[in-house]
């Protein structure tokens, strides 16, 4: 009895030595539990104004770079296209901004680089390497400030009219390639009671393109570019004869007289409708107009023409935004986002976004016909243009921008009184800190 005792005694002591030598040391339950469970993701996020009617082929550009690894999420959030503009300088005030945001290449940009907000991307650039993907004037220029890389483009647009082609086939018109020749399609409209363009300024900067186009097919690039760096003055006669032809088209009733009242998106309606036979509008109008609401096909049901030329002797110039990624300097996940940034510039990602905003695509691999014929020969227009410029609001300062989109309110309203806009409109830039 007393050998099965300590027998019992040697075994029960037996097993708590083996328990003592096996139990976890410290560490160890960190590592087993980690070893065990799926792999933690790291999230990054990414903040846009891809919302509304601009929300096409973000989502699928998106999902197409977290279906690359499973080890990060890029989580997306979506904020007004016009609320953006201000929030976006708020949260970059706070101490954990988001890793990436979209922006507009241009002076909004080049402001955020003077101010120290962002991170160039040149390592990047470098090691992909992107000059590859991005390679024409236009990337080049919108990702490059003070001689280093901080935008990654994700859509290129152009702007142009489009118009119903009912409209024009029911009263015998073409596009014109003139402006007399557009002027005269525009009273034969009127006369016959049709809208010749629709505008939806309720927002300020659809009514740029026409500020825009009118500078450049009469002053040329360069004079547009002086004035945009506050070289010139808006009382020049340059500035003055296109106030004086906007407000004359304004006042022969070529325009819808709401203009003021409606946004793009219902500019854009009255096209569809055939209220209105065309509009002044970027690329991204397509997915509208051939959308559930709209449903015209493209070119059957509606087609472009680019800005008509005022004289053979203004070199040709293509208008329009280009889109991108910056990231941000001070963010919390900022490595791992430069890490995937690369994944947004390739075919696959950005194809997705071009199907559903109607952009084309900053990367020059992705293939012609990809394309639809329309876009195909939009695109041919845009590289019949030795020049490029993006828009009003994107060239100069957001001070000086958003003084001028008053003025084009203003003119709208009153196109009488277009020399006094623009006196008034000159003595209000003068007063920024900018001017001085």
């Amino acid at each position: 009895m007393k050998n099965f005792v300590l027998a019992a005694i040697l075994v029960l002591l037996g097993i708590g030595i083996v328990f003592y030598l096996l139990r976890p040391q410290p560490g160890e339950e960190v590592v087993e539990q980690t070893a065990l469970s799926s792999p933690q993701l790291q999230q990054i996020s990414l903040y846009h104004y891809f919302s509304g009617p601009l929300s096409g082929g973000i989502t699928e550009m998106i999902d197409a770079v977290n279906s690359r690894d499973a080890g990060f999420q890029v989580m997306a959030h979506a904020l007004d296209h016009e609320a953006f503009k201000s929030m976006i300088h708020v949260t970059l005030a706070k101490e954990t901004p988001p890793e990436l945001f979209t922006y507009w290449a241009g002076a909004k940009t080049q402001a955020l680089v003077d101010q120290g907000k962002l991170q160039p991307i040149d390592d990047i650039w470098q090691t992909t390497p992107l000059t590859d993907r991005f390679n024409t004037p236009v990337t080049e220029t919108a990702s490059t400030y003070n001689n280093k890389k901080f935008l990654l483009p994700i859509t290129e647009h152009f702007i142009v009219f489009f118009y119903n082609r009912q409209v024009f086939e029911q009263e015998g018109l073409s596009p014109p390639d003139t402006w007399p020749e557009l002027l005269t399609l525009a009273e034969k409209l009127k006369a016959n009671g049709t809208i010749p363009f629709a505008l939806g300024a309720k927002e300020r900067w659809p009514a740029q393109f026409w500020f825009d186009y009118l500078l450049l097919r009469t002053a040329g690039p360069e004079y547009r570019q002086a004035l945009m760096e506050n070289k010139k003055k808006y009382t020049d006669p340059e500035v003055r004869k296109v106030y004086a032809m906007w407000g004359d088209l304004l006042q022969k009733g070529y325009f819808n007289e709401d203009a003021n009242d409606l946004d793009w998106n219902e500019a854009i309606s009255q096209v569809c409708s055939g209220k209105s036979a065309m509009t002044l509008m970027g690329t991204w109008a397509i997915p509208v107009l051939t959308g559930e609401k709209c449903g015209l096909a493209e070119e059957s049901g509606f087609d472009f023409f680019v800005f008509p030329y005022t004289s053979a002797k203004v070199p040709k110039v293509a208008l329009g935004p280009v889109d991108g990624l910056v990231l941000t300097k001070d963010s919390a996940g900022q490595q791992f986002a430069g890490h995937i940034l690369r994944y947004f510039s390739e075919v696959g990602p950005q194809k997705r976004l071009s199907e559903g905003s109607g952009a084309f695509a900053p990367n020059s691999l992705v293939p012609r016909e990809f394309y639809t014929p329309l876009r195909q020969r939009i695109k041919k227009e845009i590289e019949a243009s030795p020049y490029w410029a993006f828009n009003y609001d994107l060239a100069t300062s957001s001070a000086v921008a958003d003084k001028g989109m008053d003025s084009f309110n203003e003119i709208i309203a009153f196109p009488d009184q277009d020399q006094e806009i623009l006196s008034n409109l000159q003595s209000e830039i003068e007063k920024l800190p900018i001017a001085q």
